[in-house]
């Protein structure tokens, strides 16, 4: 078409127009050839209109495939995807969150980015995080907020067991931003968030609610091939996945529960740690780290007579400058596989801790250090039994590891010798589990049942350095010890969990509702005592989801 537009303009017309000007025969013929000239002279500029209309598309061409040559040579020249993705989707519901990113369904439109996705040169910023309406109701005043004390819920017999509480806040609200980008082979992650449950003064509710910020987790993620390095504050490895071994809070199983402190039976920190991870294959994935330790005793352990002193060593739920004797030692083996399209993962944690205290023996000039450690570990496990059912369980046993458990019982005990004029250190056994399903029947709606227990061993002694009371018994869960020192945490848990809207572009609208039955019960009862402390209580709240890449629109944002 363009060819003949130019052979009508120089050749056709210049022609036509000569023999019209050497035939003047008469006015009618001029006037004739006026209106002529005039429609060609109009002909011609509409011509030239679409050539140079047509050479901007040429150009706009010319330049889409100089990027495409571009892009090609770098997608060419960049490594092959790497054999740390999955194959396939882990779960049902990542399944059901990446259908759901592919645009809206309702109205056929494409696939837009969300509002929270910022590129930066190579990189990408995702912005997340949730505002948060909460409210929560306890048959008992355990005079916390979002986070429920599992350790000393209040029994009936005193003031706060007799009274409820209802706290309406928004402090749960949540801010992340996700920092990924890829260079020479390196794959980056960077990710901060915080929330405003830090350090509250007592006052707090008074006028302003003035909650302070915190920070939650903040750490830098390097994959290289079949290798991974993490170093930042993150969640512990004891804390179980869903898949893999990575560290970010989708890959992790800790339940739909709203509760700040998650729930009992699943043991968690998040502490500075520096971990190295092996991914053989699809399948297997190892590795090995260090995590900050605690040398914890709360205010639980009975410490002898003549050494109470020792006590300032240790975290006692208020010193936040206890010594430690060396990082906490983990290990982790994960095996993830699909059999008939149904997700498996199962793990393994290894757990070496110790502690440290110096003390002067009674009749001596010296300080001398004395030394504990102890271990344990976790297997834990998830399948989804049908495209929409996952059944979840773990179970985790230490000694010396209670301060994994929500600070609900103490890492050690400090114990006389027979002579009462030297001490040692002794680990204190703990374990916990869990077991729960999650029904996701539709996109937007989940349910989820959970049961879970913590259990803590008893270690006491008479304090034999006590000349003036001989036989007083000391330590953690002896006779006439108080009701703190706890024997076994239980809870019950339902949940639910309702989309009420949602767009990748927008974010999403959510309703949710817990409710969880606990009991505690201690090592000892004092005579005409409840054997028992008994709680309900339910979190009922609405929340808007900020739009995110990460897939968070349908899976729902994990608690704590």
């Amino acid at each position: 078409m363009k060819t003949i537009y130019i052979l009508f303009a120089c050749v056709v017309l210049p022609h036509f127009l000569l023999a019209q000007a050497q035939n003047p025969d008469s006015s009618s013929n001029n006037a004739s050839l006026a209106a002529e000239v005039k429609a060609l002279r109009e002909a011609l500029l509409q011509t030239q209109k679409q050539m140079a209309a047509q050479q901007d598309e040429i150009e706009a061409l010319k330049v889409n495939s100089s990027r495409n040559a571009e892009a090609g040579s770098a997608a060419a020249s960049s490594p092959a995807p790497s054999s740390l993705e999955p194959t396939v989707p882990f779960s049902s519901a990542n399944v059901q969150q990446a259908s759901s990113l592919q645009g809206d369904q309702e109205t056929g439109k494409p696939q837009e980015s969300p509002l929270g996705s910022i590129k930066l040169g190579d990189a990408v910023l995702d912005l997340g995080g949730f505002v948060d309406f909460e409210n929560i109701f306890r048959t008992t005043n355990t005079q916390s907020n979002l986070a429920t004390p599992f350790g000393t819920i209040p029994y009936n017999n005193t003031p706060q067991g007799r009274v409820t509480e209802l706290r309406t806040t928004a402090q749960f609200s949540r801010l992340s931003l996700k920092v990924t980008d890829s260079f020479k082979g390196n794959h980056v992650i960077g990710y901060v968030e915080g929330d405003f449950s830090g350090n509250d003064a007592p006052n707090v509710y008074q006028s302003v609610s003035g909650h302070t910020y915190r920070l939650r987790l903040y750490f830098g993620d390097l994959k290289r091939g079949k290798w991974e390095f993490l170093g930042g504050q993150t969640w512990s490895w004891l804390t179980p996945n869903r898949n893999g071994i990575g560290p970010m809070p989708a890959d992790l199983a800790i339940t739909y529960n709203e509760d700040q402190n998650l729930g009992i039976g699943i043991p968690y920190t998040r502490a500075a740690e520096f971990r190295v991870s092996y991914h053989a294959n699809n399948h297997w994935a190892m590795g090995v780290g260090i995590e900050g330790a605690n040398q914890f005793i709360g205010s639980y352990v009975a410490l002898p007579a003549a050494f109470t002193s020792i006590g300032s060593q240790f975290d006692n739920g208020a010193q936040i400058g206890a010594p430690n004797y060396f990082p906490d030692l983990l290990s982790k083996v994960t095996y993830d596989r699909d059999f008939a399209g149904r997700h498996f993962h199962a793990e393994a944690t290894g757990l070496f801790t110790g502690a440290h205290a110096s003390v002067k023996p009674i009749g001596q000039d010296s300080f001398r250090t004395r030394t504990a450690v102890g271990g344990g570990g976790q297997v834990a496990a998830n399948y989804d039994l049908t495209p929409k059912l996952t059944l979840l369980a773990n179970a985790f046993w230490s000694n010396g590891g209670a301060h994994y458990l929500v600070a609900t019982g103490p890492q050690l005990v400090v114990r006389p010798n027979a002579a009462g004029n030297d001490v040692r250190l002794s680990m204190v056994h703990a374990g916990a589990g869990s077991a729960g399903l999650e029904w996701r029947p539709s996109e937007k709606d989940a349910f989820a049942v959970y049961y879970a227990a913590d259990y803590f061993g008893r270690n006491f002694f008479p304090d034999t350095s006590d000349t003036a009371n001989p036989g007083t018994i000391i330590g953690f869960g002896g006779p006439g010890s108080p009701n703190t020192n706890n024997r076994a945490i239980q809870q019950v848990t339902l949940d639910w969990l309702k989309t009420l809207w949602k767009n990748r572009r927008y974010g999403a609208l959510q309703f949710y509702t817990q409710y969880s039955y606990l009991t505690r019960a201690p090592w000892y009862v004092a005579p005409g005592s409840p054997k028992d402390a008994h709680l309900s209580m339910v979190y009922l709240g609405f929340r808007y989801n900020l739009p995110t890449t990460s897939g968070t629109l349908l899976r729902l944002p994990y608690p704590d």
